[in-house]
């Protein structure tokens, strides 16, 4: 969905970001008071930390979940910085004809047992082959034939990035996907119909490390990050993966080290989900309210 440019407050200006999935499950909202006066923010009193690595010594330094360097505020450095030096974003550098055969990573599910449904953090490997800027979407092409077309592949699934330029291992060469399984059920019944459920959804949930992946894109503008102002307030609201382009921005704010692009501004993040057992990326989000309580809220 569109940023749109409210108006001003304190910080300077303000840009509202909206993002949703398409779950249409009760909304709990997780804040606590809502104030925009200069005052503290309530800091969280622990924060649990979790770190993801896979077996291959290639993807050590990955990080989905977790924040790096938990015992000081300290930024990751990033690399190649060249990724800043574009006037524009990368676009549409590979359609559906000649998508880029691209890795998976890992898979890691984000949400607890008493979430409604499954939802999972995907990281590939795109090698720095198929860069992007926070907010865009890459495509990705389930295997297969598409039922309605004999003998042409499926159509392309759109998924928001859920990593900065950089990937989850800060090298510019991997991109995250934030995904929920579509899984129907039949409503007479209440039993899964496996034959309706998402092909591509449940593809990229049941991958494992080392499967191909045909990925399109990078496609958006409109979801952008503006950073002309870095004294400017953000209000960035989804419900569920739709969260995805956030996790990008606040990376980019809060964990990474961009010679280009200090953050001195306010960010309020508001996520709806089903349940506490639903939140995403809870741990790296509650790092920064602890870490930067004056710039995220």
């Amino acid at each position: 969905m569109a940023a749109a440019n409210l108006g001003v407050l304190n910080q300077g200006s303000v840009t509202t970001h909206f993002k949703s999935d398409s779950s249409g499950h009760r909304l709990l909202l997780k804040t606590q008071k809502i104030s925009f006066c200069d005052k503290p923010w309530t800091r969280f009193s622990q924060v649990e930390l979790k770190s993801k690595t896979t077996s291959s010594s290639r993807y050590q330094s990955i990080v989905s979940m977790s924040v790096p360097q938990a015992v000081t505020n300290a930024k990751v450095t990033v690399s190649p910085l060249h990724l800043e030096d574009a006037n524009e974003p990368p676009l549409n550098l590979y359609k559906p004809k000649g998508p880029y055969t691209a890795t998976i990573v890992s898979v890691e599910r984000l949400v607890g047992p008493k979430a409604p449904g499954e939802t999972c953090h995907i990281v590939i490997d795109h090698d720095g082959n198929v860069p992007y800027w926070e907010g865009q979407s890459y495509g990705v092409i389930p295997p297969g034939e598409n039922p309605k077309k004999p003998g042409a592949p499926h159509n392309v699934r759109l998924y928001s990035i859920a990593s900065t330029r950089y990937g989850d291992s800060f090298d510019g060469k991997t991109a995250s996907l934030c995904v929920r399984r579509a899984v129907y059920y039949d409503p007479e019944t209440g039993k899964e119909d496996p034959s309706k459920n998402g092909v591509c959804s449940n593809f990229l949930c049941d991958s494992k490390p080392g499967d191909k992946v045909q990925i399109t894109g990078p496609s958006g503008k409109i979801m952008l990050l503006p950073e002309e102002d870095p004294n400017a307030t953000h209000i960035m609201i989804a419900t569920g993966t739709g969260v995805a382009p956030f996790r990008g921005y606040l990376r980019r704010m809060f964990m990474e080290s961009v010679p280009t692009y200090k953050f001195n501004g306010l960010a309020w993040l508001f996520l709806g989900v089903a349940n506490s057992d639903s939140l995403l990326y809870d741990d790296e989000f509650s790092k920064y309210l602890a870490d930067h309580p004056d710039n995220f809220r």
